[in-house]
């Protein structure tokens, strides 16, 4: 399956991977590690929030050993299609973020995400680089 044929079988739909708390974005995540990535679940963040992804990466054994964790990127750097991107909380989401790159286009990312809040299902959204954490990528993909 390419990412393409993964944008297409889910859009729209709201995927509750764990069935709890609804559609989150950290369960579509989880839904691309299996589907997309075919990796084994990587452990449960509970209520620490998306963030926790880039944040507690080498404490998380499933993680660490199928993905390799990136610094944070700079404005422009590209980021590979495909990469999970990671943000940062902010005051008015305390869990941060997360999604998958559909592509960069200077300095905007093309984001395929869920909103947990607005349990709207999956999407493409543009966002910036304000807030990102860092993206995490599977081992055999090299970072650009």
């Amino acid at each position: 399956m390419t990412l393409g044929d993964f944008i297409i079988s889910n859009y729209g739909k709201k995927i509750d991977f764990d069935n709890y708390a609804g559609a989150q974005c950290v369960d579509l995540i989880r839904h691309y590690c299996k589907v997309m990535l075919e990796i084994p679940q990587p452990e449960p963040t509970g209520n620490e929030g998306a963030f926790t992804f880039f944040t507690k990466h080498n404490q998380r054994p499933v993680q660490k050993q199928y993905l390799d964790c990136v610094e944070v990127c700079a404005v422009g750097q590209d980021i590979p299609s495909g990469a999970i991107i990671v943000f940062k909380p902010t005051l008015s989401n305390k869990f941060g973020h997360i999604g998958i790159c559909v592509r960069v286009d200077g300095s905007l990312i093309y984001l395929l995400e869920q909103d947990g809040f607005q349990q709207d299902g999956v999407k493409i959204s543009v966002w910036s680089y304000n807030n990102v954490l860092g993206y995490l990528v599977k081992k055999e993909a090299k970072c650009a």
